[in-house]
C-alpha cells in the first residue's frame, strides 16, 4: 500500500462528522514513518487535521492523567504535567484544547462538547458523570494509535465502576491540596477503583480486545456486535473501539468472571 501523509490518516479511521472520538497514541513511530518518507511530523497540525475530521460537531478528548495527587502531591490545573505521552502534553499547550477538572483522569478537550467536559465535577474518576460516561452514552469512539488494549484501554475501569464490582477491585478516596484554573486553592477528595492485590485478580485485556473484535467467538455474547476493529495503516496498527457497543461486551466478561479467573489462574501458577 502506498504510504499515506500523516495528515490524512485520521480519514482512514472511520470517523464522522460530530463523532465524540478518545485518541490514546505512542506516535514514535509515526514521527520516524513520516521522516523516513519525507514528512516533517508536526503534532500541532496532526491534532488540526483530526479535529478537521470530526468537524465542529465532533469532540476530541485525549488523556493527560496523572497520578501524583494519590500520592499527596498538590494537583495544578495549568502546571501538572500529562503522564499518559506526548500527544497529551501538546494538546495542553494547543489553543484548541482544554483541561478537565479531575486531578486523576484529566482530558485535554477540543470540539463541540469542551465546555460539557470542562465543566463535570465528577468526584469518581470512572462513575456515569465522568467523560468515561459520556464517551459510552453518546456512542464515543476510542482510536489507539500504535498501542494494544493492554496499554490503555481505561474504558474498562468505567464499565467495572457500572458494573458495581467489589471485590477485585474496590473504590478508595484520595484528599490533597487542588489549585483550580483559576488559581484557588482548596482541599478536595477524589475517588479511583484500585486493585485488590489479595485476589491477584485483574481484567486480561488482551481476552477483552480478542472479544471486542470477533464476539461470535466466544460462547454467550453470541448475539454482541463486533465493538472494534484493527486496520493497519503505514505498516503501524490502529486499534479503533466503539465504545457504546464494547460496554455490554466488557460488562459480560465482568460479571462472568472470564477473564479475571484466567488472570488469577496464570497468576498463581507462574
Amino acid at each position: 500500500m502506498a504510504y499515506i501523509s500523516y495528515l490524512d490518516l485520521p480519514k482512514h479511521w472511520g470517523l464522522e462528522k460530530g463523532d465524540s472520538l478518545l485518541l490514546s497514541s505512542d506516535i514514535m513511530q509515526l514521527t520516524f514513518t513520516s521522516m523516513r518518507n519525507g514528512e516533517r511530523f508536526d503534532r500541532d497540525k496532526f491534532l488540526d487535521a483530526i479535529l478537521e475530521t470530526l468537524g465542529e460537531e465532533g469532540t476530541l478528548l485525549i488523556p493527560t492523567f496523572n497520578w501524583d495527587f494519590c500520592h499527596g502531591v498538590a494537583f495544578d490545573y495549568h502546571k501538572t504535567p500529562c503522564k499518559t505521552g506526548t500527544l497529551g502534553t501538546v494538546a495542553l499547550r494547543h489553543p484548541a484544547f482544554r483541561r478537565t477538572q479531575h486531578p486523576l483522569y484529566s482530558f485535554a478537550v477540543a470540539g463541540k462538547d469542551q465546555q460539557l467536559l470542562c465543566d463535570m465535577q465528577n468526584v469518581s474518576s470512572f462513575g456515569d458523570d465522568s467523560p468515561f460516561g459520556y464517551l459510552e452514552r453518546c456512542h464515543g469512539k476510542s482510536v489507539l494509535i500504535n498501542l494494544h488494549y493492554t496499554d490503555c484501554f481505561t474504558f474498562v475501569h468505567h464499565c467495572e465502576e457500572v458494573c458495581g464490582v467489589n471485590t477485585y477491585r474496590f473504590p478508595k478516596t484520595f484528599t490533597g491540596q487542588y489549585i483550580d484554573a483559576e488559581g484557588r486553592e482548596t482541599i478536595r477528595s477524589y475517588s479511583m477503583l484500585v486493585r485488590s492485590y489479595e485476589l491477584y485478580e485483574e481484567t486480561n485485556l488482551t481476552l477483552i480486545g480478542e472479544k471486542l473484535e470477533n464476539p461470535s467467538a466466544f460462547d454467550g455474547i453470541l448475539e454482541m456486535p463486533v465493538a472494534a476493529r484493527l486496520i493497519t495503516l503505514n505498516d503501524l496498527p490502529y486499534r479503533i473501539v466503539d465504545l457504546a457497543a464494547a460496554a455490554p461486551i466488557i460488562a459480560d466478561d465482568i460479571l462472568h468472571n472470564a477473564s479475571r479467573g484466567l488472570c488469577k489462574h496464570k497468576l498463581q501458577q507462574g
